[in-house]
């Protein structure tokens, strides 16, 4: 327990007093030890029970409310929760439970008590709001977020809270003018709330109103300067629209900021490089987040050995398994050493640590000096060869496809496609092009495409890494991908990938443009609106039928 507690939490601290007490009185004599030590318990037991339901509203928030702290999390959740059990009918006390594991991040385990209390008083204030952004967290059906957040505003038009959680962007959401319109509203009601404008920024960027998302976001970060997550969307921003000078310092709030590392950054011994002299020692370079961005920040290597070695040093690569011999067949020998995997413990000797994605900044990367060259990864040789063998018979276009992204993605409703819809727009062009999937563990999809009569070859089970991939690549005259792996890996090995983007693209394929100053075999095609893919494969589905029929070299 802290050294200085509140008067608010006084009673919660006196519970604890009450064992300390018990546990150090003198132990009574041995006839008479277990009876009484059962009443002691007991009678204790009873004091705890009886000051629990004692806690009145104001505390039991205050309690919920140190959750936010760390090292009072799990307290504030034992307590609060102990206080629900015992007062099942209390409003307040469900709310105050499902508040402190809402506050610790645990927003899937909040659910269950909001709604207890919800089925007690559904006007508590605050609860319906609160249950909303629960569900919003663990990606709930968008349907019963809205009909909460619609009763409250309907009952309270200026519930500001309401506003701004009605403002964000949900998967279900097939049109940006209802959070767009909200989050205008939430801003008449608090002008100067960081979260409102963030809401607005990132509603401003399903719509396409970029000035007004940055300076949103730009607003969200002078009313909230140490927020990480407030800084990592504006750097987000900034890097989408090529402001490289702004947005690469702020990437580095990607730790603290993004709900998709949650986890954090991993915990080194050694401490992180940050361009101190290297002879004599040896840096540590690590992947860090999806397959894509191993595969696309992977080509600073070279670029990084050239300076270790220049100042006398020794380079150490440290990367994932699920790549298999695929880079350190490509960029291995770059190194002094390549190694996958493993507890941090488990590492070769290091003096300094950087991670692959924070080497952009240190290079000050900007469109003219992104480091080549054009496949800068290499496909083994032979299994390509097999591969373009085995598939020798087939003289149609051989077409890859990626329709979908990490189901977990908080981002992938937006970037999906479907296999479904690929069926729809190229299903007629079988006679002339050949497809074959790129999405592992996608059976159901394929065989769903199949029974729909769209053909789609999948040899995906065979392939047990990203090397074995690569090698099928190979073997392909186009891929079609939506921003996932696939589209990486494409990219890097240097073929010609087609990559299908949303309105509001990863920041890595830039604004407006149809081509990628990082992969310039790549042609991106974009939605022209919010949700809209029809177009997007009408215009690909058109170009896929002319290259089919154009004269092609063996």
């Amino acid at each position: 327990m802290p050294n200085v507690v509140s008067g608010a939490l006084a009673p919660a601290h006196a519970l604890f007093l009450d064992f300390v007490d018990a546990a150090s009185h003198d132990a009574p004599a041995a006839s008479t030890a277990s009876a009484d030590r059962g009443a002691v318990a007991e009678a204790v037991l009873d004091r705890v029970r009886a000051a629990l339901r004692a806690l009145d509203d104001d505390t039991l928030m205050r309690i919920a409310a140190r959750a936010r702290q760390q090292p009072f999390a799990d307290e504030a959740i034992r307590l609060t929760g102990a206080v629900a059990r015992l007062a099942p009918q209390r409003a307040a006390a469900g709310f105050a439970a499902g508040l402190a594991l809402q506050f610790a991040n645990r927003h899937a385990d909040a659910v269950q008590p909001y709604r207890r209390a919800l089925a007690i008083a559904r006007k508590f204030p605050n609860l319906r709001n609160n249950l909303a952004s629960a569900l919003m967290q663990i990606k709930s059906d968008g349907n019963e977020i809205l009909a909460l957040l619609s009763e409250v505003v309907a009952e309270e038009p200026g519930n500001a809270n309401a506003w701004i959680n009605l403002a964000r962007v949900l998967p279900t959401d097939t049109d940006i003018a209802r959070p767009l319109e909200a989050a205008r509203k939430a801003l008449t009601l608090a002008p100067q709330s960081p979260l409102a404008l963030n809401n607005y920024a990132m509603a401003c960027k399903e719509a396409q109103l970029w000035d007004e998302a940055r300076r949103a976001a730009l607003g969200a970060c002078q009313y909230a300067p140490n927020d990480p997550t407030q800084r990592l969307n504006l750097a987000m921003t900034q890097l989408l629209r090529r402001d490289y000078a702004k947005g690469w310092p702020g990437h580095e709030t990607r730790w603290e900021g993004s709900s998709e590392l949650a986890s954090g950054r991993p915990v080194f011994p050694k401490p992180e490089w940050r361009g101190e002299p290297l002879a004599g020692r040896t840096l540590l370079v690590w992947g860090e987040q999806g397959m894509g961005d191993l595969l696309q920040f992977c080509r600073y290597l070279p670029m990084l050995a050239e300076r270790v070695h220049r100042e006398g040093g020794r380079l150490v690569w440290n990367s994932f398994p699920q790549m298999g011999a695929l880079l350190s067949r490509s960029l291995g020998a770059h190194c002094d050493r390549y190694c996958v995997g493993g507890p941090v413990e488990n590492l070769p000797p290091y003096d300094y640590e950087i991670s692959l994605l924070s080497l952009p900044l240190l290079f000050g990367t900007v469109d003219a000096t992104i480091p080549g060259p054009v496949g800068y990864l290499k496909a083994d040789a032979r299994a390509a060869a097999g591969w373009r063998e085995r598939l020798a018979g087939e003289k149609r276009l051989k077409v890859g496809l990626a329709w979908t992204g990490s189901l977990t993605h908080k981002r992938n409703p937006f970037r999906r496609v479907g296999l479904e819809a690929y069926a729809k727009h190229f299903g007629a062009l079988q006679d002339v092009a050949a497809f074959y999937s790129l999405q592992p563990g996608a059976d159901d999809d394929v065989a769903a495409a199949r029974a729909a009569g769209f053909e789609v070859t999948d040899f995906s089970a065979q392939w047990r890494d990203f090397d074995e991939t690569a090698a099928f690549v190979e073997s392909l005259d186009l891929v079609i991908s939506v921003c996932t792996s696939a589209a990486h890996l494409a990219g890097a090995l240097g073929k010609t990938a087609w990559v299908l983007l949303d309105v509001n693209p990863h920041w890595v394929w830039q604004l407006e443009r149809s081509d990628s100053p990082w992969y310039p075999h790549t042609t991106l095609y974009r939605q022209k609106a919010f949700r809209e893919w029809e177009p997007v494969l009408a215009r690909v589905s058109a170009d896929l039928a002319a290259l089919a029929k154009a004269p092609r070299t063996v």
